[in-house]
């Protein structure tokens, strides 16, 4: 006869007694037994994708010490870095995707041989790059590993020294540039990118450097390379971007730093599939990864069509790895807010996101981003990043009082940050991911194996009622004790401490579960 605990909170681990059982130590399991439904949906662990992940990334760019600190209007003060430090431990993530820009070393060119470098006239000692060396040493601290991205080139350089401005040497022709701008120097952009690279590496010891992406989105209308989607064309093809490419591939040979970095190339945005295709034809050879941006899917999207997506993109890539190098929801106003950012519902939805993009062969993701903060100290309120894992001083939020009023503290965590952690903790690089399907529209699950042979599993309940399954996993090494972490409403944890196990299961081979309505739930091997 089957059995199922009944979970506080409406939390369901149903149990084959003759397969799976509960430690007795589990304090919050109600007394009561009722016959498990006879309708559980099997799921049976099968095949990998095959892709040895790369890992589960955040954005975080260095304006904390820059950009936040130099706006005294806020209040925010150096010694709140310890915040973030201190969260991301917690987390254990181990991928970051950091901006640069060229003007923070180099605001005026050297000289004018791009194959000698006049390294007394780069400013490496500038508080931009100051802000930046910040990041990298949180991401050594933490064994994570870095890709930098030379976002673009300015057309109005803003330094805290105040000089000089105007716009970059580097920065193409074109007239009524937006902020950024692609360039047509490609030995100047190859050799400013790649003396960063071994300053930072040889002489600064940033070991946690391990990839590099020129220029963010470049199909876009920001770096604007080649012709793009976002100007309505009918196709897109990098016929700047590829020649850049391999000039930089090219320099960073010659300066003996190249395979000391993986290229992460296209960066490419979710409207733009075919720039994506046309990178990977024109640049098999120099690229290590491919990845692309997306904020698409959103909480009505089917499963099948965000797996479907990312397997299109791991079929462009032509054999190399595909990553997701920014992710977040559909309910995008601008660049700089997303209207479900405080909903609770938002963690599950990324979690689903996450999970479909695994078991379509990507090989991780990057949320966008870690932190809500400012990336010039002159913006406006409206300016402000509020896409973050956690909110910025309260003291920033007073334009908008709905926001500032419900605030209860500085750097006050949202609902999202407790579901995200849960994925860097628990999905580690070099991890391989069984898909699992569960037959429906928005309820997901994915099986991980991570590099110590400990296995993960990890559901997304997106849906309106309950989902009962039975996990079959004849694998070896599958059985023994897992520990339970659940995403629930009404359920968070306090501040920003991290869910923690309320049960310990007891797995061989299989184990019925159900999957309580818009809640997620992970599975943990010890």
């Amino acid at each position: 006869m089957k059995t199922l605990k009944y979970f506080k909170q409406t939390f369901l681990i149903g149990l084959t007694l003759s397969m799976v059982t509960i430690s007795s130590a589990c304090s919050n399991i109600d007394e009561g037994y009722n016959s498990i439904p006879s309708n559980f949906y099997p799921v049976e662990v099968k095949e990998s994708t095959g892709v040895k992940l790369v890992g589960m990334g955040v954005e975080l760019d260095p304006h904390f010490f820059s950009q936040n600190l130099t706006r005294p209007q806020d209040g925010s003060k150096a010694e709140d870095w310890n915040i973030v430090k201190e969260r991301v431990k917690k987390m254990g993530i181990q991928n970051f995707r950091v901006m640069v820009q060229p003007h923070w070393w180099e605001p005026l060119n050297d000289n004018d041989d791009p194959n000698v470098a006049d390294m007394s006239k780069f400013t490496f000692d500038s508080q931009e790059m100051q802000s930046l060396y910040k990041v990298l040493e949180l991401a050594q601290e933490n064994d994570g590993e870095v890709t930098l991205v030379l976002w673009g080139c300015p057309v109005n350089m803003d330094l805290i020294a105040g000089t000089p401005t105007g716009k970059h040497f580097l920065c193409d022709s074109r007239p009524n540039a937006p902020w950024v701008c692609g360039t047509d120097k490609y030995e100047e952009f190859a050799e400013n990118f790649s003396v960063l690279v071994k300053y930072l590496i040889e002489t600064k010891g940033f070991t946690c450097v391990k990839a590099i992406t020129p220029f963010n989105e470049p199909d876009s209308h920001t770096a604007n390379y080649g012709r793009t989607m976002w100007q309505g064309e009918p196709d897109s093809h990098p016929d700047q971007y590829a020649p850049m490419a391999k000039a930089l591939d090219a320099k960073f040979k010659a300066m003996g730093v190249r395979d000391k970095v993986r290229f992460n190339l296209s960066d490419n945005t979710d409207g733009s599939p075919n720039y994506l295709k046309s990178c990977a034809e024109s640049l098999q050879t120099e690229a290590d990864l491919f990845n692309t941006h997306t904020y698409i899917f959103g909480y009505t999207t089917p499963n099948a069509d965000i797996v479907n997506w990312e397997k299109n993109n791991v079929a462009m890539s032509n054999g190399k790895k595909h990553f997701i190098g920014e992710f977040g929801s559909n309910q995008t106003s601008g660049s700089s807010r997303q209207l479900d950012i405080d909903k609770y519902e938002r963690g599950v939805l990324l979690t689903r996101i996450a999970i479909n993009l695994l078991n379509g062969s990507a090989a991780g993701v990057s949320y966008w981003s870690l932190i809500d903060q400012y990336y010039s100290r002159n913006g406006s309120y409206s300016e402000m990043q509020q896409l973050g894992l956690w909110k910025y001083v309260k003291k920033a939020y007073e334009p908008d009082p709905e926001i500032y009023n419900a605030i209860t503290e500085d750097y006050e965590v949202r609902p999202h940050y407790y579901a995200y952690g849960m994925l860097t903790r628990f999905i580690k690089k070099n991890a391989e991911v069984f898909p699992l399907d569960l037959n429906e529209d928005l309820v997901a699950g994915t099986a991980i194996l991570n590099e110590n042979n400990k296995w993960v599993y990890i559901f997304a309940n997106g849906s309106e009622h309950n989902k009962p399954v039975e996990i079959i996993n004849s694998k070896s090494q599958a059985s023994g004790e897992y520990a339970a972490y659940k995403y629930i409403e009404g359920s968070l944890p306090a501040g920003d401490d991290l869910i923690q196990s309320s049960e310990t299961i007891n797995i061989k081979d299989r184990a019925s579960l159900s999957i309580p309505r818009s809640s997620v739930l992970i599975l943990v091997q010890k």
